[in-house]
């Protein structure tokens, strides 16, 4: 049996969330099938699709920039890399997002 390597502890979540393509702009949804403070799993999108960075909004929640640790056909693995300010996520839901 494989041994638990993650440093955190993980919540089984299974909640709705968006993915933001910055280059293109672009709000996709996908479910949040599970997170710690460090990294989450998403689940329900083509993983091909999906830049190496991007922004996770978590309903209801936080929003973070992310960085994809692995991929699979239907979901992927990302570490959180830094928390989203609040202006920038007004400006995310206004559409007028400018990366950092």
């Amino acid at each position: 049996m494989r041994g638990e390597r993650r440093k955190n502890f993980r919540v089984d979540w299974n909640a709705p969330a968006t993915i933001y393509d910055l280059e293109r702009r672009l709000a996709r949804p996908c479910v949040l099938s599970n997170f710690s403070n460090t990294g989450a799993k998403i689940a329900g999108v083509r993983s091909s699709t999906f830049p190496d960075e991007f922004i996770l909004r978590i309903t209801r929640g936080r929003t973070h920039k992310c960085h994809v640790l692995w991929r699979s056909d239907d979901a992927l693995g990302v570490k959180f890399t830094c928390r989203v300010t609040k202006a920038e996520e007004l400006s995310l839901e206004h559409g007028e997002w400018e990366p950092a």
